[in-house]
């Protein structure tokens, strides 16, 4: 009896140790990248509209303006920003000085619209940005990056350092034969990890989920890419209304299809996990905004 109660005392540490061992590793946070590749595809309403409904489910996130030198998240939301990514570049605000509140306790980094310095932005200045950027790690579940469109080296540089990268289309056929080249780009460049798609301005499910078959085949034929289906969205009067009104159209129209095809786009991507915050999720490569920025570092040496 004396040895049974030591061996279950001796499973019951070993259960406690282990308990506290997952309960101090270190929180990270997954790194989402959206891009296309044509302009004018819905990138950024995609971007902001789907860190609003991860944050109406509880998830911290930090949504960053990268389309550097063209930045308009904040023009979305009507907001006028003191202070943005060039101040802190310059050094005349810190990083928190720049950070803002947004909808649904979302914080926003704004980039700057028409800054020529910023689009051209020298490996020096982008190093620094990174090394404060890297710092936010622990503080959020997801940080979502609104990249540029294209496949300039600021962009791929984005793409390539994410954790996931969704590219957005639509139905055109110059829109996804840019979205290809997008793909292309990144499987030379051997990306590792998962690529989403998006399929937006669909005039009904049936072309939505046509579009992205397509597209998945042709990228796994030729590419040898798994691009997997994340959803589509509706060409929703609601979201254009959105837009004009300066508004996230998932709050001004929370039962509309556009709202309702984002919030499964969400959910499908919390589902790709096991159905778990991001960051909770056991990892096959290191993940959050640090290991982001230092895999962004080693480009630039």
């Amino acid at each position: 009896m004396r040895d049974q109660a030591e061996r279950l005392r001796e499973m019951a540490n070993q259960v406690r140790q282990q308990i506290e061992a997952e309960l101090l590793q270190p929180h990270h946070s997954r790194v989402v990248a959206i891009s296309s590749g044509k302009g004018g595809v819905g990138k950024s309403t995609l971007a902001l509209n789907l860190a609003l409904v991860l944050c109406a489910q509880g998830k911290r996130v930090l949504l960053l303006d990268a389309d550097m030198g063209m930045a308009n998240l904040d023009i979305m939301l009507g907001m006028v920003p003191k202070y943005n990514l060039f101040h802190m570049i310059q050094g005349k605000r810190k990083l928190e000085e720049i950070i803002i509140p947004g909808p649904q306790g979302m914080s926003i980094i704004p980039g700057g619209s028409g800054i020529q310095e910023l689009a051209n932005l020298p490996a020096g200045d982008m190093k620094r940005l990174l090394v404060e950027l890297g710092k936010l790690d622990n503080d959020y579940d997801f940080m979502i990056l609104d990249t540029g469109a294209g496949i300039s080296q600021n962009v791929t540089t984005f793409l390539l350092a994410a954790d996931d990268a969704i590219i957005i289309t639509t139905p055109e056929p110059t829109a996804l034969t840019d979205a290809y080249g997008v793909l292309k780009s990144m499987d030379r460049a051997c990306y590792g990890g998962k690529v989403y798609l998006v399929v937006n301005r669909v005039t009904d499910d049936s072309e939505g989920i046509l579009v992205a078959e397509k597209l998945k085949m042709v990228a796994q034929k030729y590419l040898d890419v798994d691009l997997v289906d994340l959803g589509h969205i509706i060409n929703d009067a609601c979201v254009s209304e959105g837009i004009r009104q300066q508004q996230p159209f998932v709050e001004i129209y929370p039962r509309s299809r556009a709202t309702r095809n984002i919030v499964r786009i969400a959910e499908k991507l919390l589902a790709a996990h096991g159905e778990q915050s991001l960051s909770d999720l056991p990892e096959t490569k290191p993940t959050g905004i640090k290991h982001f920025f230092r895999r962004i570092l080693r480009s630039l040496q």
